[in-house]
């Protein structure tokens, strides 16, 4: 028999469940959660059905009333007509998408790839969400993931169609299609080659990293790593910094559009920490056109794309624990786990939203809780980074 603490603990697994109340009572679970109260009764002999209603509109002590008056009635001859049973709500998927991310929270990942998981099919495959997962071709997925690499994320289209394929997959799995229509679609984006993002997201452990970096000796290099930190851009666009493209009054560094990955004009905001940073720069860098000026003049006349990460193996950050362009991911994972906004978050990555509401890049998007943002985020920093030399002098002692 069922109890109230059973039904409370019924989930929804993908496919049809019935749970037995007994009496010819069950509650009958769709692939997509619906509950409903059905009853298998005799009239005169003859096997008959009905839907009571829906769980938790109708409660248990309800339907066990309607069954007891449903079969009274019968027992005495009478025959109702009762309601058609419903239509099987059809698995979407989006019920899919959340079994597999369910499942995939169980193998306890890190929270990066949980997270980006996560973004890539509730958010970048939410098209997809309400259609039954049996009717989906490829010409429907095609769009959605042409669309991101369109945007200039070609590595997210890759990672996506991959997610997409991995729901497809767990549907053949269980039962759901015969078929996995991202398999055709292999052809249709090239292999990214996927850039070095090693990336530290424990608070504790970040804080250590800046504590390190505040004790680099060359300064230049120093304080590339905390604009880094307390800006995270792509590590090109500080390499390539000029001071024309930063108001230090207004605080805005402004990305011009050859230099940015979207190939569209990106605002930085300023925390007062980073205007300090660019202020000790600039004592360094002079009259010089660049921010972080290559002062051996051999090839560029900016810094080399690789010195921000030499410092950080001379740190003890190698590129398998921490690099340049892991500043990203840091801040993205832990503005995530603080409750920031996601679209803040992505806007201030510059990630472009291809949502059809969005398609005209705004580059100020979401511009007053960006800054409320790099404000917070400067300040979190400050606090890892306090805590983190108290961890190392600790480790010292010890």
């Amino acid at each position: 028999m069922l109890t109230a603490m059973k039904l409370r603990a019924i989930k929804p697994n993908g496919k049809i469940q019935n749970h037995t109340d007994g009496g010819g009572l069950y509650l009958r679970v769709s692939a997509a959660g619906k509950m409903t109260w059905r009853l298998e009764y005799a009239v005169n002999g003859r096997r008959s059905s009905a839907t009571l209603g829906e769980y938790p509109e109708m409660s248990l002590a309800e339907a066990r009333n309607e069954r007891g008056r449903i079969k009274a009635d019968a027992k005495a001859g009478v025959i109702h007509a009762p309601k058609p049973a419903a239509p099987e709500q059809a698995t979407t998927f989006g019920d899919m998408a959340s079994l597999y991310l369910a499942s995939l929270k169980k193998k306890d990942p890190a929270a990066q790839t949980l997270q980006k998981n996560t973004w890539l099919l509730e958010t970048l495959a939410e098209p997809l969400h309400r259609k039954p997962i049996a009717d989906i071709r490829a010409r429907d997925i095609l769009p959605i993931i042409e669309g991101v690499a369109h945007s200039g994320r070609r590595e997210s289209a890759v990672r996506l169609r991959g997610r997409i394929g991995a729901v497809f997959d767990l549907a053949i799995v269980r039962g759901e299609i015969e078929m996995n229509p991202v398999s055709s679609l292999k052809a249709v984006l090239p292999r990214v080659e996927v850039e070095s993002t090693a990336a530290i997201t424990d608070e504790q452990e970040f804080g250590k990293l800046l504590a390190a970096i505040e004790g680099y000796p060359d300064p230049s290099i120093r304080h590339a790593l905390q604009l880094q930190a307390f800006c995270y851009p792509r590590p090109v666009e500080t390499r390539m910094a000029r001071w024309s493209n930063i108001d230090l009054k207004e605080a805005v560094w402004t990305i011009p559009k050859e230099v940015a990955k979207m190939r569209r004009e990106h605002l930085i905001p300023l925390s007062a920490q980073a205007v300090a940073v660019f202020q000790a720069q600039q004592e360094i860098s002079g009259d010089n056109d660049f921010v972080f000026p290559n002062r051996y003049r051999n090839k560029h006349p900016m810094i080399s794309e690789n010195a921000m990460n030499y410092a950080l193996q001379k740190l003890g950050y190698g590129k398998g624990v921490h690099t340049a362009h892991g500043f990203r991911s840091s801040a993205s994972t832990i503005l995530n786990e603080r409750g920031w906004r996601f679209d803040v978050i992505e806007a201030s990555l510059a990630h472009v939203d291809m949502n059809a509401v969005r398609c005209a890049y705004n580059r100020a998007l979401y511009w007053k809780e960006r800054v409320e943002m790099a404000t917070a985020w400067a300040a979190l920093c400050e606090e890892f980074k306090r805590r983190g030399k108290r961890k190392l002098e600790l480790e010292e002692i010890i």
